[in-house]
């Protein structure tokens, strides 16, 4: 299987402002603690802060938001920018797809990559997704801003392949 493939479509659904705010506080709050609080001379206080900055925005960079393309033969999901913490779904395992509101907290608790046996969730924020039957019974919830425009990206594409015979 090729491992780049063309993007049909592309959606970027990043964390609420409100989880930047409270996410961005706590960094800077331990921080500053670290920095008050901690023995050694200054060059040392400003290496450890430096190191705790670097590590809160190196995990926003795995886990900030969540990305959704729809290629050729796959929908690709991801968290943040880098790509670590992913997912890959075949075209070709989709039973059928209908965007949905949903109860993110009630039915998952929160969002993020959520849920177990047949029904996991990969959201970001918000209470609207498309939910994919896949082969099994498995329902996968993605989450969008714009569940219409991904469900029609991923029907297309589903469609796409089918009609080519792949």
């Amino acid at each position: 299987m090729k491992t780049e493939e063309h993007t049909r479509y592309r959606e970027r659904t990043p964390w609420p402002s409100w989880v930047d705010l409270i996410y961005g506080g706590a960094i800077v709050s331990c921080a500053y603690s670290v920095f008050v609080t901690s023995g050694g001379g200054m060059p040392f206080r400003l290496a450890v802060v430096a190191a705790i900055l670097a590590a809160g925005w190196g995990l926003r960079m795995v886990l900030g938001g969540l990305t959704v393309l729809v290629q050729e033969t796959r929908l690709v999901m991801h968290l943040g920018s880098v790509r670590l913490v992913r997912k890959m779904v075949p075209l070709d395992s989709i039973v059928s797809l209908e965007s949905v509101r949903y109860r993110p907290l009630l039915e998952f608790g929160g969002w993020g990559v959520r849920g177990a046996g047949k029904k996991k969730a990969w959201t970001a924020r918000g209470d609207r997704a498309v939910v994919i039957e896949l082969e099994e019974g498995r329902r996968l919830y993605v989450g969008s801003d714009h569940p219409q425009r991904l469900e029609a990206a991923i029907r297309s594409a589903v469609a796409g392949r089918r009609k080519r015979g792949d």
